[in-house]
């Protein structure tokens, strides 16, 4: 019986180490050059640049086993004159055409006084949350892809909390 109940204890004791591990892994905090935000993911992602016409796109992006997180942002030629409306609406349906997802909600948002859409959205493979700002012709977007049947919603909290633009009166949160 003491034989068995010590195989128990480790086991158990194993598992909860191994969770508290996976738990604690550390973030990193991505700030690229000249970007004007910070945002924890939850590995190095991979950067992608593309340009075309008067836009260019940095485009930040890591997959893990249950989601995609992805951060960016673009910027226009200083000779365009946006509507911020128009151009907050316009990136949320591009992005939710793009991925052929539904779009589920939306509502206006501020960030340090810039305007900003959240909007959420779902497709067969997945569903979608991602905030895009406006600040003068340059657009920032997080968003994250939850695959379908899978869930993630302490580390997409976690990602979204800890985004923040450069200037910001607020840290980004661990």
């Amino acid at each position: 019986m003491l034989k068995r109940t010590n195989s128990a204890t480790i086991f158990v004791l194993a598992c909860a180490l191994a969770v508290s591990a996976f738990q604690s892994v550390e973030w990193i905090k991505v700030t690229p050059v000249g970007a004007g935000f910070s945002v924890l993911m939850p590995a190095k992602p991979e950067e992608e640049v593309k340009s075309g016409g008067d836009f260019t796109l940095h485009l930040f992006s890591i997959t893990t086993a249950k989601a995609i997180y992805l951060a960016g942002y673009g910027d226009y030629a200083p000779s365009l004159k946006l509507s911020v409306d128009a151009e907050l609406t316009a990136n949320r349906d591009k992005f939710l055409k793009g991925l052929n997802a539904t779009l589920v909600g939306s509502k206006q948002i501020i960030l340090d006084g810039r305007p900003g859409l959240e909007f959420t959205g779902e497709s067969e493979q997945a569903s979608f949350k991602s905030r895009v700002y406006l600040s003068g012709n340059r657009v920032y977007q997080i968003a994250v892809a939850v695959l379908s049947g899978k869930t993630d919603d302490d580390n997409v909290d976690r990602f979204f909390a800890s985004f923040a633009l450069a200037n910001s009166q607020s840290p980004p949160k661990p």
